[in-house]
């Protein structure tokens, strides 16, 4: 099976390709929110490094959120396109799934957050157990002041927590740990992995069915409403 992956969810970027759950090539990057203008790029340096052609792609994956909304937007666009011109499937890997996919086999408890702006965050949490990433915590937003008492609800015990605010956030955990630079950002490599995982436990969808997933309105759409409100 071979996966094209990409990720935009946040300020860095990627493109990845696999074959057979081995990692032929990834093009990475933290370059802010230019992916627009560079994620095009990353697919074809990725296709060209690998050796593949995009008509032996089997499926394209994509982070699916949360994450920046612009940057969802753009790197579900991307895929829709390039899958509709193939007719191959998709996967809309969950982000905090791309998060945790370094750890599958670390048989630990491992927290995903995203900073969600005022002293919140996007959380969820997985358990690594016997090579599966089971989620324990489906995905919110939760204020930091109490996302102690979130995990400990649910009976999390020193968590590795990773994400771009785990520094931040692993030490309101009692007993976690910050999973470090390393897994600050998703990388293209892990939405394959995760993808590879997926398909194999079918949950693959067409383009037409590849949404992405939001767990808040987006700003703008925040200050329209509240404007409504006002008029």
């Amino acid at each position: 099976m071979i996966i094209l992956g990409v990720d935009s969810s946040s300020a860095a970027g990627s493109a990845a390709v696999s074959k057979d759950g081995k990692l032929l090539f990834e093009s990475y990057a933290n370059e802010g929110l230019t992916h627009s203008q560079t994620l095009l790029v990353r697919c074809d340096e990725a296709l060209r490094a690998s050796g593949i052609r995009p008509d032996q792609i089997d499926v394209y994956a994509v982070t699916s959120g949360p994450g920046s909304f612009t940057g969802l937007r753009i790197g579900m666009g991307l895929v829709k396109g390039m899958a509709f011109t193939s007719g191959a499937m998709c996967a809309g890997v969950p982000t905090f799934l791309a998060l945790a996919e370094p750890l599958r086999d670390s048989g630990r408890d491992i927290v995903t957050v995203l900073d969600a702006r005022q002293k919140r965050a996007y959380c969820s949490a997985y358990r690594s157990l016997d090579g599966e990433l089971m989620r324990i915590m489906d995905e919110c937003v939760v204020l930091l002041s109490e996302i102690d008492d979130a995990v400990k609800s649910l009976g999390i015990v020193s968590p590795v927590v990773v994400g771009d605010i785990s520094a931040e956030v692993s030490l309101l955990i009692e007993g976690a740990e910050d999973g470090g630079e390393e897994f600050r950002f998703v990388h293209a490599g892990n939405v394959c992995a995760a993808a590879e995982a997926m398909a194999l436990g079918g949950q693959l969808c067409t383009a037409d069915e590849l949404r992405p997933f939001y767990l808040q309105l987006s700003q703008a759409e925040r200050n329209r409403i509240q404007k409504d409100r006002e008029d």
